[in-house]
């Protein structure tokens, strides 16, 4: 078994998410294993730009960007005499 595009992938790893439970030595267990196989060679001939990772973060926010409540920045430093 070869996949050949996203699509195929997509339907590749929900058929071996449905097959996750087969028993040992069934017809279902077979699939199973060639599904694996053919995930994996998809996986490593499309590593990096078109791999199915996460998505890389774009975005311009940081966690240190983020205001908090109760946590005011600088506002401790001030004192009041």
């Amino acid at each position: 078994m070869k996949l050949s595009s996203h699509d195929d992938y997509r339907a590749a790893t929900a058929r071996a998410a449905s097959l996750g439970d087969a028993p040992e030595g069934t017809e279902q267990a077979e699939e199973l294993q060639r599904l694996v196989a053919a995930i994996r060679d998809w996986d490593a001939a499309h590593k990096g730009e078109n791999s199915h990772g996460p998505e890389p973060d774009t975005s311009l926010l940081r966690p240190d960007d983020l205001p908090f409540s109760g946590l005011p920045g600088n506002m401790g430093k001030l004192r009041k005499d």
